[in-house]
């Protein structure tokens, strides 16, 4: 019948290499702390030639000193003039781009009451318009190439969960999924995956400030994870390496939770 996908079977992938990354390269927003810093660490001690796109350096350096191949690139992801500027430096540095992790978010937290659209507009400029831009750049290049890519896009679980003062922060990381799931069916064409990672409760920098965490005790929100603990963000940095790698390779337009099974206790 004409227009009926022929089956074509793809060659068997042996398991040695199948989380090896050497010869591909690796662009992570917001790579320069945290969950950002982690998975820039994975995919370079997995072989993959890093390039990070943040405001400030961070701890970029510190990966670098260990000898592993991760640069950083000065970058404001609400500019798209900057987040061209990254992609075409590491295009420039290696010649390719494989994989796009769209890390880098915003957290800042306000009763209903209190949002303005100062504060709305900022919200999505970050965790949302700046992803689909990171997302529509990067996989122009991906498409230019020929060989199919991988994108990753952080949203969370309060994509899925509504909590107390996150109505703003809800709302941009449910938008991640939905753009997710469109995504991944527009490119799917092209050979380039598009999936999302949504981390539970993490213990980044931010969450370990002792007034923080001194809050999250007293809530008992520990108390409704059933690991009864936080991520590491190597955790969630294992999980974002899976999707862009081959094992994932007929895995597009999903989320996966990585939060200890805290969704299961409900809203």
């Amino acid at each position: 019948m004409s227009g009926t996908p022929s089956y074509k079977a793809l060659p068997y992938a042996p398991f040695d290499g199948l989380l090896d990354f050497r010869g591909k390269t690796a662009v992570v927003t917001g790579g320069g702390d945290g969950i950002g810093l982690a998975i820039a660490r994975r995919f370079a001690e997995a072989g993959a030639r890093v390039v990070v796109g943040d405001l400030q350096a961070g701890r970029t350096g510190e990966l670098a000193a260990e000898g592993l191949d991760v640069r950083h690139v000065p970058t404001d992801v609400t500019v798209q003039e900057q987040v061209d500027g990254l992609l075409d430096a590491a295009m420039a540095a290696h010649g390719r781009i494989d994989v796009f992790v769209n890390n880098a978010g915003i957290y800042p937290l306000r009763p209903v009451d209190d949002v303005d659209g100062a504060f709305w507009d900022r919200m999505f400029a970050v965790n949302c318009k700046a992803m689909f831009f990171g997302a529509q750049a990067a996989s122009r290049r991906m498409k230019a190439q020929g060989q199919g890519g991988a994108i990753v896009n952080l949203s969370s679980i309060c994509g899925h969960k509504p909590m107390p003062n996150h109505c703003a922060y809800d709302a941009s990381k449910g938008a991640v999924l939905a753009m997710t799931r469109n995504l991944a069916l527009a490119l799917a064409p092209h050979g380039i995956r598009v999936n999302s990672v949504s981390p539970g409760l993490t213990a980044t920098p931010g969450n370990l400030k002792p007034e923080l965490f001194r809050q999250l005790q007293d809530s008992g929100v520990l108390d409704h994870i059933p690991l009864r603990r936080q991520a590491e963000p190597f955790e969630i940095a294992s999980t974002v390496l899976f999707l862009a790698s081959p094992m994932a390779s007929y895995v597009t337009g999903t989320d996966l939770l990585v939060d200890g099974g805290w969704f299961l206790h409900g809203i």
